[in-house]
């Protein structure tokens, strides 16, 4: 598939969840993981994660190499979730506070404490925004 819509990681199958769901595992590396010099440098680090994804029709074994995709689009949405909007929620109230109490200290507080109900937003929608990120795997090349 290898084109810009699609984001592709290569995966371990860990788990089957449901008939055609498995838990695939991925390392995830940051851009400087893969520099030459990355075993001498302390600043190159790489996480694994599991992800959720859906198969179709194919079955696949535990340990069976495999590749993840998902369209694009998702990494964006996240980015506006996770950073775009509570930056600008945390922005509008820093300068709102600012401007009405000229308090350095309550805008700051409140800058923080504003953020706590949208991420528990994010929280309770969990599942609904689950469905919306949904990653599809197929046989490694």
């Amino acid at each position: 598939m290898n084109n810009r819509n699609y984001i592709e990681h290569d995966g371990t199958i860990v788990a089957q969840i449901a008939e055609n769901k498995y838990l695939v595992k991925i390392v995830q590396q940051s851009a400087c993981a893969t520099c030459k010099a990355a075993t001498l440098c302390t600043v190159a680090e790489s996480k694994e994660k599991c992800i959720e994804a859906i198969s179709g029709e194919k079955k696949f074994a535990i340990g069976e190499q495999v590749e993840i995709y998902g369209r694009t689009a998702l990494g964006y949405k996240a980015l506006i979730l996770a950073i775009v909007i509570p930056l600008a929620i945390a922005l509008t109230t820093l300068l709102l506070t600012t401007y009405y109490t000229a308090n350095e200290a309550v805008a700051g507080i409140s800058t923080l404490v504003i953020l706590v109900p949208y991420y528990f937003l994010l929280w309770t929608m969990r599942n609904k925004i689950k469905q919306t990120f949904v990653f599809y795997i197929r046989p490694k090349i």
